[in-house]
């Protein structure tokens, strides 16, 4: 499945920088039977952006569905920053 979104901050100490992962996946993830779910909600997912592949979780929020971090390192290699419109490719576990 693919996320399409705008990189955006979290406006707290810690500065994670997210991707919210849209109506459409959140609607699959809370219909599905076969999406497995990491504690308190979180979804196994691996992630590719460019030439850049990780493990993580997509995780709820109750305003804004299912969001995804983009870590540091993997921001760095794909040379993405805050504002910047990016498609993730992800495979639920």
């Amino acid at each position: 499945m693919l996320i399409k979104g705008t990189v955006w901050r979290y406006p707290r100490p810690g500065g994670w920088y997210f991707v919210t992962a849209g109506d459409t996946i959140t609607s699959f993830i809370r219909k599905s039977g076969i999406v497995t779910k990491v504690g308190r909600g979180f979804v196994a997912v691996s992630a590719r952006i460019g030439s850049t592949e990780w493990q993580t979780t997509l995780f709820p929020d109750k305003d804004k569905g299912y969001l995804i971090a983009i870590k540091a390192d993997v921001r760095k290699k794909e040379r993405i920053k805050e504002g910047d419109v990016v498609s993730i490719e992800i495979t639920f576990h």
